[in-house]
């Protein structure tokens, strides 16, 4: 039986890795390349991008799947909830490889849960950036045997890293994280009989949100906050994880076919998320609660509007260190009470599903939403047409250029079976608009507030649409380069190279080239040729 080791590099950006190995800092990364594949990947990540990784694993489209946030929205439930993974309308790839009879492992896979009946080995929440459900494992007790052996995870994960933190302090905990990552699979690859392992790499997501600013000169944040201790700490979190994957590969032979990949990348934060309720509101379509019942008491909504206009008077570093010491379901629970607040749903015909990546827009539908007041057919029409219109208008008034590069309806981009936990207007954001602290549109004026890096979460980077794929393995051609693939294809890709038939539901295909069955093109890997192809 042919054997498949997968690592994924959660966030891990096409583009840095190119300079970087063209540069000489990741020797294990160029030494795959040059002995293998490689080749940028159309993503869906450029319109939802933390539904980057749920696509790669169940070789299908957001809405198919249903998942592409930390917070989310599903018919006949009110407002915003925490996602549980467990919700995901459609399987894993490696419950297909179990089924068969394949030996899996899967370690700290990003927003995945513990899959019933699983005859494989399944770490959860281990080293990942974001947890979405309670650390586990499979067999149960395997975590806890691991933790014991190699020492637990020494990288804070994103519930706790509350505002932008020290470079040189923050770079040294991702680096040990990628060296404690290295040992821990090390010892799970050792111990397990496996024909699939797949293993994920959370630093460079954690890195890219909060240390871009340590290598990006142009950033104001470069000059806001001190990068002295630590100038090119995201380099050195790549060049940790580059080491991390040498270890690792020292522990496997030629026989086994290797892939690096990524879903999604990083770039600087641009991000205009922040300022879109204020945008609703200006429009009317966002109406914040209050008034008073007929008996002159507040309304409930006016109760929890207070509510929130209570906790913004504490200061924040107390509201931080409340966060790291209360239970991780209280903080969600909490959470989840701030974000729905202060909106009068009775009123409120569009909301936002907070997000710091792309503005999601939500219509308060009826039948759909259970206080719904928008009507399906022409009110509905007529509103997500002036949405889009209002979206397409938005520009920096700095710098007179276009803040958003596209405006997506989900019922175009992403049908199918779970396209009602999805928004249903998408706006994305192009960073070359450099937007911080104002937008303005042509119909309701300007809008400011702080910059986005300032402002909850405090990213000073943010997600762009760079996936890519490494693999190396018997039958691969050596040098050769990938056009035209998309992260839908990995998973009928692996199933592939492990000798499963696909099940119906995958929209891409095996990729010939790294089955050892195509003909790709060779030549030179450097970035000015690399392309960013699309297959949607």
């Amino acid at each position: 039986m042919p054997r498949v080791l997968l690592l994924g590099l959660d966030s891990a950006d096409a583009e840095l890795v190119e300079r970087w190995c063209d540069a000489g800092d990741l020797p294990h990364l160029s030494a795959l390349r040059r002995d293998g594949v490689w080749g940028r990947l159309g993503t869906t990540a450029d319109t939802m991008h933390v539904s980057a990784w749920p696509t790669l694993y169940t070789g299908a489209s957001p809405g198919q799947h249903g998942m592409y946030h930390a917070y989310q929205v599903e018919s006949h439930v009110q407002g915003v909830h925490r996602t549980r993974p467990e919700e995901c309308a459609l399987p894993p790839f490696w419950k297909f490889l179990d089924d068969a009879g394949r030996r899996c492992v899967v370690f700290d896979a990003f927003m995945d849960y513990r899959l019933p009946d699983f005859g494989g080995r399944q770490i959860l929440e281990y080293g990942t950036w974001t947890w979405f459900g309670k650390p586990s494992s499979t067999p149960r007790r395997l975590r806890k045997e691991l933790i014991r052996s190699v020492g637990p995870y020494p990288a804070p994960e994103h519930l706790h890293v509350l505002s932008v933190p020290d470079p040189r302090a923050f770079r040294d905990q991702l680096v040990a994280g990628a060296e404690a990552k290295a040992r821990a699979t090390r010892w799970l690859l050792g111990r397990s009989d496996w024909d699939m392992a797949f293993v994920t790499f959370g630093e460079p997501h954690g890195g890219g949100h909060y240390l871009w600013h340590t290598g990006d000169s142009d950033h104001p944040a470069s000059h806001d906050y001190d990068i002295s201790p630590a100038p090119e700490a995201l380099r050195d979190v790549y060049r940790a994880v580059d080491a991390a994957i040498g270890s690792i590969l020292e522990s496997v032979d030629d026989s086994v076919t290797v892939a690096v990949f990524s879903g999604d990348g990083m770039g600087p934060n641009y991000s205009a998320c922040h300022l879109m309720p204020e945008f609703l509101r200006r429009k009317g379509w966002l109406v914040d609660s209050g008034g008073s019942n007929p008996d002159g008491e507040p309304s409930v909504a006016a109760k929890k509007g207070l509510l929130s206009r209570v906790r913004e008077m504490i200061p924040m570093e107390f509201r931080q260190m409340v966060s790291r010491c209360i239970p991780r379901s209280l903080h969600y629970s909490m959470s989840m009470k701030w974000v729905n607040d202060g909106i009068d749903w009775d009123r409120s015909r569009v909301f936002c599903i907070p997000n710091a990546n792309e503005g999601y827009f939500r219509l308060n539908l009826r039948a759909r939403e259970p206080r719904g007041i928008v009507e399906q057919g022409a009110e509905m029409a007529g509103i997500l047409e002036e949405l889009s219109d209002e979206l397409g208008s938005l520009v920096n008034p700095d710098r007179g250029a276009r803040a958003v590069d596209a405006v997506v309806r989900a019922d175009d981009r992403f049908p199918g079976r779970a396209r009602d936990r999805l928004p249903d207007v998408i706006a994305c954001w192009d960073p070359s608009a450099r937007i911080l602290d104002r937008i303005e549109a042509a119909h309701w004026g300007l809008v400011e507030g702080q910059a986005g890096y300032r402002t909850a979460p405090y990213y000073t980077g943010n997600h762009r649409p760079n996936a890519f794929v490494i693999a190396r393995g018997p039958g691969i051609t050596p040098g050769a380069r990938l056009r035209g693939h998309h992260i839908r294809d990995l998973a009928p890709t692996i199933l592939a190279l492990l000798g499963v038939d696909p099940p119906a539901h995958f929209e891409g295909r095996a990729v010939a080239e790294i089955c050892g069955t195509g003909s790709p093109e060779v030549g030179a890997l450097s970035p000015n040729a690399s392309g960013h192809p699309c297959a949607e």
